[in-house]
This record gives C-alpha cells, sequence and structure tokens, in this order.
C-alpha cells in the first residue's frame, strides 16, 4: 500500500491532534444508534436505517478530516470530500494556479494526460473574500511552494 504525505504545512497544522480526537469521539458517538439496535431498545424493523445512517455518518466525518492534497510514490493524490483521484507521476502534466470555479479566488489545478482534463485541489490562496468549507487556506508563500513541490521533476523507481 502506498505511503501518502501531504504536501504543505498550514497554520492550523498544530491543531491536528485535537482535531483527530474530536473526529474520533464524534466516530464513536456515531455508533450509539448500533448500540441501542444492540440492547434491544430499537425495533429491529429500522435496522436497515441504522446501518445505512451510521456507514453515512463514520465515512462522511473520516472524509471531511482528510480532505487534501497527497504525495507519494505513486503519484499525487486529491482527496475531495466526495470523491479521490491519483494521478500517477507519468500522467501528471502540470501542477498551476488558476481560478476557482465559481468563486473569486485563487486555488491549485493539476493537468493530467492521457486522458488530458484539469482537477480541482483543495487548495486555495489566503486573501481571497470566497468562503467555501473543506479547503485549504495557505498563505501565498506556501501556495507557491506546494506548486514548486507539485511541479518538481520525479524519478521513477
Amino acid at each position: 500500500m502506498p505511503k501518502w504525505s501531504r504536501v504543505y504545512q498550514r497554520d492550523q497544522d498544530k491543531w491536528y491532534p485535537l482535531i483527530y480526537l474530536v473526529t474520533a469521539v464524534m466516530s464513536v458517538g456515531g455508533l450509539f444508534p448500533l448500540w441501542g439496535f444492540a440492547m434491544g431498545e430499537v425495533d429491529p424493523v429500522f435496522a436497515p436505517v441504522i446501518v445505512l445512517f451510521v456507514l453515512i455518518w463514520e465515512i462522511l466525518i473520516w472524509r471531511i478530516v482528510l480532505v487534501g492534497v497527497y504525495v507519494g510514490d505513486a503519484g499525487v493524490k486529491i482527496r475531495m470530500v466526495l470523491r479521490s483521484h491519483v494521478v500517477p507521476w507519468p500522467r501528471l502534466a502540470r501542477a498551476w494556479a488558476g481560478q476557482a470555479a465559481h468563486y473569486d479566488a485563487w486555488q491549485i489545478w493539476i493537468s493530467t494526460r492521457d486522458p488530458e482534463r484539469d482537477l480541482q485541489t483543495p487548495i486555495w490562496r489566503k486573501g481571497s473574500r470566497a468562503r467555501h468549507k473543506n479547503r485549504i487556506l495557505l498563505s501565498p508563500h506556501e501556495f507557491g511552494a506546494v506548486l514548486d513541490e507539485l511541479n518538481r521533476p520525479r524519478t521513477p523507481k
């Protein structure tokens, strides 16, 4: 299994242990409906609804926390709330800064080859008045450093 690491460090990183702790508590709290069902306090007719709720809760809460851009030997992984893209290094054409779709802000985009397409990343440059959840806001200096790291030539292993 490939090892992934974040491309950036941001001001909020000092809070990550607390964020993971709160997420773990919320994750355990999401299991309480199953506990009620196991204790016989909930009618078995509701079992599919309870299981579906718990599955969606657990997946969504961790997807929100793990939004970001990661690099590894396999390439670049772009994690959004609902979807992840893995772009192998040979398919990565370039990383570039462009206007965020439907917002007055700058964000990092990844262009791929075979097929040619542009993928949004959740990394935005600070300074925009646009408000959007699940985005990583970086200072202009950090923003440029991430672009440099993503565009750095890689040697295949």
